[in-house]
Parts: C-alpha cells; structure tokens; sequence
C-alpha cells in the first residue's frame, strides 16, 4: 500500500510568523517550527468528545486525542485548518470556532523526529445529537466523556492520551482535570 502524500505545511519562526513551507517528512526531519489545530468538541451536556487515533497515523496512534485536529497546510490559515479537521474527520461543518489560544511546544520522539509546534486551540459546541461522519482512516472511534471520566483518565490512565492533550486540558479546560499536587 503506498504512503499517503501530504501536502506542505506552513513553516514558522519561534514567534509563529510565517516564513515559508516545508514537506511534513522535512519539518519533522529539521526540527522546523509549524503550526497545528486542535479543537474540542463538548455538547450542552458540558461532556468532551474525544478521538480513539487510528493504528494507521503517523503520530501517537492508538491514543485518545482531542476530537479533531492536523497540520495547517501551504495556503491556510489556522482557521480554516480548524474547519477542514472538524469537516475531514467528524462531518461537522460550518460551524462558529471559539478560540482559546496558542501553546507551543518542542519534543523529539523516540523515532528521531523533532517536532517543533504552535498550536492553536478551539473550542466548538455541538449537540450529543449531532450525527458525525467518522474518519476512519484517522479516527478509530469517537467517545463522550463526562468532567469525571476526563479527571480519571487524566490521573490514572494518562498513557492512552496523546502529550497534546494532556497540555491541552490542563492549559485551557483546568475545571475538568485535576492537578498533581504533590509533585
């Protein structure tokens, strides 16, 4: 089965001002900053819904994310990447973004590759009704999970959730996780 092509990606300097675009395989190769989405998805129930990754992406398959997010790529914004992600893989469209902010963070995987981001973060509201059209080549599953399943996975079973939103939830939802305090 041959490798999908991803498109360019826009790269950035270390205060996200854009200086250009790269392929994936070399921003991750050179450490080049670039910009990703993630956006959260709760209903009026105030539940999140997260994704189960599928086995096949290229980071942290097999865990629980965020319910949609990716690269922005040559040509967008982090805007329009954010309504692409919610359209791509849940068939949510036209919908208003709320936005909570920007993080960034440097990491190298055990792989060699440098990942080097901003992400900017959006939140969403959506009915536990709303019908959504699953990704399946990115998304294994899709779950609702109440404030308290959120703290239990957050303190005991932290391995299943991606280091995005781990940071995330802690950043920017820190009524639904309950820090450490022992540390």
């Amino acid at each position: 089965m041959k490798k999908p092509q991803y498109p360019p990606v826009v790269v950035v300097d270390e205060s996200d001002n854009e200086i250009g675009t790269a392929p994936l395989s070399e921003v991750w190769r050179k450490g080049l900053y670039h910009r990703i989405v993630s956006i959260y998805v709760f209903d009026e129930n105030k539940r999140i819904l997260l994704q189960s990754r599928s086995a096949q992406v290229k980071m942290y398959p097999n865990l629980w994310d965020q319910a949609a997010g990716g690269h922005v790529d040559e040509g967008s914004t982090y805007d329009e990447a954010a309504l692409n992600e919610l359209a791509e893989e849940l068939g949510i469209f036209n919908i208003p973004l709320q936005l909570m902010g920007t993080f960034r963070t440097n990491n190298i995987l055990s792989d060699g590759r440098i990942i080097n981001q901003f992400e900017r973060v959006y939140l969403v509201t959506v009915s536990h009704l709303k019908k959504l059209k699953i990704n399946t080549n990115e998304v294994l599953e899709v779950k609702w999970f109440s404030p308290e399943e959120i703290k239990d996975l957050v303190l005991h079973h932290s391995e299943e959730l991606t280091p995005g939103l781990l940071i995330g939830l802690h950043q920017f939802f820190p009524e639904i996780t309950l820090k450490n305090t022992n540390n």
